[in-house]
């Protein structure tokens, strides 16, 4: 290690704030095993992570009454910030989860709609081929030049023309930062490009639905769960509708990696909404 005068003291911006930092402690301990019981802490919450609040946008998260008794979805700026915040109403987790596991099993991921999806999906792929392919270009030609300009400043350094200093510190940060953004983007174009939309038949639908509907259907939610982060982006309670938007991309990847288990895990988003029409409203029942 360095002698202590030779260290270069570099400033790091936390990566949360005070104030979520200590609302996410306070929620932690008040799930902890010995306050709440084990049904309880054992169980997964289907819908955390997708739901958002219709009033205000933030996410909605557990929360409980009676010790535990009821349990329910509530914005989480009326957790952190206070009731006057929004004046959006809880959810019950129960009524809500088999809303939505009972609607994308009968009536989203059926066999006719997910063929005119993965229809959908093959047309916007011929389409945007040729832009794709200026676009993966020029992404590659700005990463080169990133690492140009990375290779430069390094050697600048190891030749003492410039101080190893926070200043150059941020540069070398702020190029990384964008390398790491750019090869993002050329991966998902990448995957796109090789996605092989034409060979997803009558069978391999028929088998992804057949698999998906027992996952959702199933008492253990741990699947159901899994199945939901990798085909749903995100689920918005409006009027007392639940308005959910997923991806073609996510739901071809997934046809074409059904076989007689589990499709695989990590199915990236490209944002291609999968619920385009108001008919695909999911609505409370009263």
């Amino acid at each position: 290690m360095k002698p202590r005068e030779e260290w270069v003291p570099v400033k790091v911006e936390p990566i949360v704030n005070q104030e979520l930092f200590l609302a996410v402690k306070e929620k932690l301990e008040s799930r902890s095993p010995e306050k709440v019981p084990p049904r309880v802490v054992n169980c997964p919450t289907l819908l955390t992570g997708l739901l958002k609040c219709g009033v205000c946008g933030a996410g909605m998260t557990l929360a409980t009454g009676k010790g535990g008794k009821y349990r329910y979805y509530k914005c989480s700026s009326r957790i952190l910030k206070g009731k006057d915040t929004c004046a959006s109403e809880n959810l019950p987790t129960e009524l809500v989860d088999r809303l939505v596991l009972t609607s994308l099993a009968d009536k989203v991921f059926t066999p006719s709609r997910v063929q005119a999806m993965l229809e959908g999906l093959r047309k916007r792929l011929r389409l945007s081929q040729t832009d794709h392919e200026g676009k993966l270009k020029q992404l590659t030609k700005e990463l080169e030049s990133l690492q140009y300009r990375s290779n430069q400043l390094y050697e600048a350094v190891e030749k003492g023309l410039l101080p190893m200093d926070e200043t150059l510190t941020s540069r070398a940060n702020k190029i990384q930062a964008q390398r790491q953004a750019l090869l993002l983007e050329i991966a998902g174009l990448r995957r796109l490009k090789q996605m092989p939309v034409d060979a997803l038949g009558e069978k391999k639908v028929q088998a992804f639905i057949t698999v998906l509907r027992e996952r959702l259907i199933e008492k253990d939610r741990t699947f159901s769960k899994h199945y939901l982060k990798l085909l749903v982006d995100e689920i918005r309670c409006l009027d007392k509708q639940l308005v959910m938007k997923g991806s073609y991309a996510a739901l071809a990847k997934m046809v074409g990696e059904t076989k007689k288990g589990t499709p695989e895990s990590g199915v990236p988003s490209f944002g291609l909404d999968w619920l385009p029409g108001q008919d695909s409203n999911l609505r409370p029942a009263g």
